[in-house]
């Protein structure tokens, strides 16, 4: 009996001999499914790429068919603004010739010189509204395929500036804040390389920067009034309608004009006589154009300004309202042996007396949409 029951005690009781995953084999197998999973991550974010890229390209390639096409019929390429109903884009003269992005693109810049031997255009694409990370901008011009011209932007900017001269990344730096050491140069962050230089500025040193970081105090540039200036050089523009766009604080009253200039005899934003005026210069006139900008000289206070300059017309912007518009009745161009774009001084003519956090060229007429949009983004 007792056989027995050992017998079935033994035969219910054994240790269970079933296989199992030990640790080691799940954390191999963890590590498997992880690589595999980076793998396909990789793969489908460069083929999406690739899809996105193709696309903007394509859709430009269409853009300048239809364009070329309008300068055969009109002698002449669409005048700036374009007519945009969804993602159709029309000449506002002739609905003849119109071009399409896709669905998930867009035309955020556009502008034509039909004064210029050759006539010109230049055309932006973009896969997002605002430069961030995953933005792909692409351009085309009537002599050029489709071209890559931005990876990575600061975010919230409309798309395809040409300059950036940015107060919180003075040295280029990723993070926010200014960057150490301090040096004569001031990082162009568009990515086109245009770095502006420090002459007789405090910028080499810590004193001649401020700002917390903040919406209402951003990290900012500051201008003595008496000999600070900032300049650089931007190239082939003088094809293309400019918009100039800048963040300022005007600290004190100035005796002189203070002014943030592009070109030798190009346009500049110039503070005088109680009004923030964007003032554009005829290449070789003595004469200029002038939108005054009701603003305190002193008021201490932050204010986005915009100027958007056509072969036309001038308009101008300030903290995203439109303010008012200035016939060009000789036209305007810029040298494009090497526009010099300074910021504080009219060639040593006169000073600026505030503080700069942000401010920005394009090759094209921002939209009011557009202009309102930077504004919300704010300086930082």
């Amino acid at each position: 009996m007792n056989k027995k029951l050992d017998m079935l005690f033994t035969k219910y009781h054994l240790p269970s001999t079933n296989p199992a995953f030990t640790i080691v084999e799940l954390l191999v197998v963890i590590v498997v499914i992880a690589i595999l999973a980076a793998i396909t991550i990789v793969s489908y974010t460069g083929i999406s790429s690739k899809a996105v890229s193709s696309a903007l390209q394509s859709d430009l390639s269409n853009a300048k068919k239809q364009l070329a096409l309008y300068q055969v019929d009109h002698s002449a390429y669409p005048t700036s603004p374009l007519t945009i109903t969804g993602n159709t884009y029309c000449p506002s003269d002739d609905t003849k010739y119109c071009f399409k992005a896709s669905s998930t693109n867009s035309f955020p810049g556009y502008s034509a010189s039909n004064s210029s031997n050759p006539q010109s255009f230049l055309l932006i694409a973009s896969n997002s509204p605002t430069s961030n990370s995953n933005s792909l901008v692409y351009k085309v011009t009537n002599t050029t395929a489709p071209t890559q011209v931005l990876a990575n932007m600061q975010p919230g900017v409309t798309p395809g500036a040409i300059l950036e001269l940015n107060a919180s990344k003075a040295n280029g730096g990723t993070t926010p804040g200014i960057n150490s050491p301090l040096t004569t140069t001031w990082a162009d962050t568009s990515g086109n390389g245009n770095n502006g230089t420090l002459t007789n500025f405090a910028g080499t040193t810590a004193s001649g920067w401020a700002g917390t970081g903040t919406i209402g105090d951003p990290y900012s540039a500051v201008f003595d009034g008496v000999n600070d200036r900032v300049a650089t050089t931007v190239s082939d523009m003088n094809s293309h309608n400019i918009t100039l766009e800048a963040w300022v604080k005007l600290t004190a009253v100035n005796s002189s004009k203070g002014v943030l200039i592009l070109g030798a005899m190009g346009g500049l934003f110039d503070w005088y006589s109680g009004y923030l005026d964007a003032l554009v210069w005829g290449v070789g006139t003595p004469d200029y154009r002038a939108v005054h900008i009701a603003v305190a000289m002193n008021d201490n206070s932050l204010h986005h300004i915009v100027a958007t300059i056509g072969p036309q017309y001038m308009r101008s912007y300030r903290d995203g309202v439109y303010k008012g518009q200035v016939d060009i009745v000789n036209g305007f161009s810029i040298n494009d042996a090497g526009s010099i774009v300074e910021l504080g001084s009219r060639q040593g003519a006169a000073w600026w007396n505030g503080a700069l956090p942000l401010a920005r060229v394009y090759p094209f007429i921002l939209s009011d949409s557009q202009v309102a949009q930077n504004y919300n983004v704010g300086p930082n």
